[in-house]
């Protein structure tokens, strides 16, 4: 029997000082990482924030979580959920990215994530929200 899954979704501030090729480079690390680590998932960023959606057996997603936490490219991590899951939402991406353009596809999905990064704690609804704004993208 295989180890139970975790999703796990968190949202954090962007550093000023990050640019986009900084960017890019936590990209490729997530993807190299988390393909050797059976990890899977989808990073977004606007300008000023990070939200990650992250999928695997629970103990690596935890462990992948407090490094993150510890990161300084990311600044006031958020927990916004973690929960069990019978199957990955992405199972074919090891880290999936999106940017969020402030132009008409991505106004609102940015707008909403701009709204929560303002957010210091989620409730239960916040959680279900979110997790339908993964599955939208």
């Amino acid at each position: 029997m295989s180890e139970p899954l975790l999703q796990l979704t968190y949202i954090s501030d962007i550093p000023s000082s990050l640019t986009a090729s900084d960017i890019a480079a936590i990209h490729q690390q997530a993807n190299r990482n988390n393909q050797q680590l059976g990890l899977t998932g989808l990073l977004l960023h606007t300008g000023r924030h990070f939200m990650q959606l992250l999928e695997g057996p629970a103990p690596l997603v935890r462990s992948r979580f407090a490094i993150i936490a510890a990161d300084p490219r990311h600044q006031q991590v958020r927990l916004i959920s973690e929960r069990s899951i019978a199957s990955r939402q992405f199972p074919n991406w090891h880290m999936g990215l999106k940017r969020l353009l402030d132009q008409d596809e991505d106004a609102d999905l940015t707008a909403v994530i701009n709204l929560y990064g303002q957010q210091q704690h989620f409730s239960p609804q916040h959680a279900e929200a979110i997790a339908l704004l993964f599955q939208a993208v």
